[in-house]
């Protein structure tokens, strides 16, 4: 008897095509894989907006909503540091106060896309179909035409088909050289979630890379498919497990030749065994390793815990030994002494908070040294008690009023801070993280003949906490502190940041240091000297450099709001995109420097020399400029909008492209006042030549221009209405 088949390979044939219902979905005129593709886009893109729409809506409600704001809820915040620790992003760039609505979506941003992946799975483990999958007529069967279960679902779709591009293309990521840059990642991202896809043209079954390793394949929901008995018999064709090959429950077609190929169809749901041989092998061989290393465990536990016990018994022996021998009133100053620097070496968690305490009750330079030395010995494990005693000290210094007293106090304050400075040079630069000495008074102490003044020239100083801390007239030439961490790369979330916000570095000496993304806000920069140093990205909002000296500083995106730098010294200084918002800048000295896209709002720069300095598309809406020296400056495209320029010198300044709406130049010199002769007549004023130096330049719009300056703009080729007016034009004989 003659049996006919269709092979459909994972597309329509005539037949289908011939008998399709009416009232199938225009979709079905797609061949499966094309509805394949077209399923896998709307499941990507559910994610996607699931994501997208509502971190989006988030933050657009944030940047409009007033006040109050909130922190981040603590899920928002664990799911904020684990993202911008694997994506490498700015702890700058991560908001910490939110509006209640922000946290409310950006926690749908969070959850949403864990409840539809959840979804995603449940659905093909249990029906073979997601969603868009069933909308489209197609479905996931193993090839004994069963639903995939928990376990190939996992398979295909967890590692297959979504994670294993996403770590491919991750881990490509992180070693091409394209990290942290995200829209890369994104990039490749993509390309390796369409490349897996892709794998399934390269096969004659049409089953893509995760459908090989979870053992499935897609066919029509309800036709199915036939594939070709040679695809599945073949020893060489992974299409079927070897173990199931001989004993598949599949539907066979034959013809007048004999056995040609198989049906897959969708049949009912099917769980795999959760035992088998090779588990219970497993299971056993990983109980018997367990077994055998706790035993071992417990043979060198015993064997530790009876060698510590004895160590302990003869270092409280010694202890007690040292501790008598320092409360001896019959002990001379040298056995003291020896018991002290004994007492450093002894292994005892008691030395420390003992040795610390000794300097709150010392007077004796001698005695002093000696706890010097001994704590110096301990290592950084002494700072917390440092710590306390420095900060004792300090508060009963400034409430000291007797002289006698005050010179006890400091000279016990010196030898706290001598030990924290070399504890701090000498410990490893991945333990100074953990070292903090926010609040400490670490300023200069003068206390008789000597003298305490913080000194650590080149040194690394990467992520140290200073917050609050006295510092003034420390010598910190050349040190750095900032780290890039272990990425490598520059503002991610890993680098080591120093924080000094509030601090006082008063007359400091910060000579070509590294304060990179260093948090300064509000420390006193009262006459320190900043000359070369790097302060990239660094935020010193309200901070104080009054008469400071920042001479080829760099201050690249730097943020400078509300910041006083008054009588400061900026000469040749980098300023590139740096925000001066509401900074108060009078009087300072930026010969040559660069401000290039700076934002200077509102900011105050009365008297200030900026001659020859780069003002490029700088914003100085709002700013006060009032006698400023601006000769030769660039302020090409700059914002000067509502601007003071009064009496200011813009000779030599260039113009072209800058927005002048309602700037005042009420006294302001465009050009060289007239010499006098010796009888003090105005003598003749020289013609202006052909500079054109304010070329299109749209003066229309600007404030108290008096006739002298108009003649001047229009004979540069400037734009104002008055230039089309007669006599405005200076000749050989025109005074101004």
């Amino acid at each position: 008897m003659t049996r006919r088949f269709f092979w459909f390979d994972a597309s329509p044939t005539d037949a289908e095509s011939d008998n399709g219902s009416a009232t199938d979905p225009p979709t079905r005129a797609l061949s499966v894989m094309g509805r394949r593709i077209v399923a896998w886009s709307l499941e990507l893109g559910l994610l996607t907006a699931s994501i997208a729409v509502p971190l989006e809506m988030g933050g657009w409600v944030n940047a409009r909503a007033a006040e109050p704001r909130r922190e981040l809820s603590p899920a928002l915040q664990w799911a904020q540091r684990v993202t911008a620790r694997q994506l490498g992003l700015s702890p700058r760039s991560l908001p910490t106060q939110v509006s209640p609505f922000t946290n409310l979506l950006w926690s749908v941003a969070l959850g949403a896309p864990m409840v539809l992946a959840s979804l995603h799975l449940y659905q093909v483990a249990r029906r073979g179909a997601s969603g868009p999958k069933r909308w489209l007529g197609v479905q996931v069967v193993t090839l004994e035409g069963r639903v995939p279960g928990w376990r190939r679902a996992l398979l295909r779709e967890g590692l297959g088909k979504w994670g294993g591009p996403i770590a491919i293309a991750y881990g490509l990521w992180q070693v091409s050289g394209a990290f942290p840059t995200i829209i890369l990642l994104t990039g490749l991202g993509a390309v390796a979630l369409v490349g897996e896809g892709l794998t399934a043209l390269g096969n004659r079954p049409r089953r893509a890379w995760h459908d090989w390793l979870a053992g499935t394949c897609v066919v029509d929901r309800d036709t199915g498919a036939i594939v070709r008995l040679e695809s599945l018999m073949d020893q060489e064709s992974p299409l079927l497990p070897r173990s199931q090959r001989r004993s598949a429950a599949l539907t066979w077609m034959e013809d007048d030749g004999g056995l040609t190929s198989v049906v897959l169809n969708p049949l009912g749901s099917w769980h795999d065994a959760p035992w088998h041989g090779w588990g219970r092998r497993a299971f056993s061989l990983g109980l018997s390793g367990v077994l055998l290393l706790g035993a071992l465990a417990g043979v060198g536990g015993t064997h530790l815990l009876s060698q510590w016990t004895g160590d302990r018994s003869r270092n409280d022996t010694l202890f007690v030994n040292l501790v008598a021998t320092l409360t001896n009133p019959a002990a001379d100053a040298s056995a003291r002494r020896a018991a002290v620097l004994a007492l450093g070496n002894l292994p005892d968690d008691r030395v420390t908070p003992l040795l610390v305490d000794l300097i709150a009750q010392a007077d004796d330079p001698q005695w002093l040294d000696a706890l010097h030395q001994a704590i110096v010995k301990r290592g950084p494990e002494a700072v917390p008690d440092l710590r306390r005693l420095n900060q004792s000290l300090s508060a009963d210094l400034n409430a000291q009023r007797d002289p006698a007293r005050r010179r006890q106090l400091m000279a016990r304050l010196q030898t706290v801070n001598r030990v924290l400075t070399k504890l701090i040079v000498l410990t490893p630069n991945t333990t100074r993280l953990d070292i903090d000495l926010s609040g400490l008074h670490l300023g200069q102490i003068a206390q008789g003949d000597g003298e305490f003044v913080l000194v650590l020239r080149q040194q690394n100083l990467a992520g140290v906490q200073g917050r609050g801390a006295i510092l003034n007239r420390a010598q910190l030439q050349g040190a750095r502190f900032f780290h890039p961490g272990t990425d490598n790369h520059y503002n991610t979330y890993d680098d080591w940041v120093s924080d000094l916000s509030g601090a006082d570095l008063t007359e400091a000496d910060l000579t070509g240091a590294d304060l990179s993304l260093a948090q300064l806000s509000g420390a006193s920069l009262l006459r320190a000297t900043l000359s070369q140093a790097n302060l990239s990205t660094a935020t010193l909002n309200q901070a104080n450099l009054e008469r400071s000296r920042l001479i080829q500083a760099t201050l690249t995106e730097a943020t400078l709001i509300r910041a006083r730098l008054t009588a400061a010294d900026l000469t040749a200084a980098q300023l590139q995109r740096a925000d001066f918002t509401h900074a108060r800048l009078q009087q300072v000295t930026a010969a040559g420097a660069n401000f290039s896209e700076a934002v200077l709002h509102g900011a105050t720069l009365r008297g200030a020399d900026l001659t020859d300095a780069d003002l490029t598309a700088a914003d100085l809406h709002t700013a006060d400029l009032e006698g400023a020296r601006l000769r030769g400056a660039n302020l090409r495209g700059a914002d000067l909008r509502q601007a003071n320029l009064r009496d200011a010198d813009l000779q030599d300044v260039w113009l072209h492209g800058a927005d002048l709406t309602g700037t005042d130049f009420a006294g302001a010199v465009f050009f060289p006042a007239p010499a006098t002769g010796q009888q003090g007549f105005v003598e003749d004023v020289p013609s202006f030549g052909d500079r054109q130096q304010f070329d299109q330049v749209d003066f229309s719009e600007a404030q108290n221009l008096n006739p002298d300056q108009l003649a001047y703009i229009c004979a540069q080729g400037g734009i104002h209405p008055a230039c089309d007016l007669s006599g405005l034009t200076p000749g050989r004989n025109s005074v101004f």
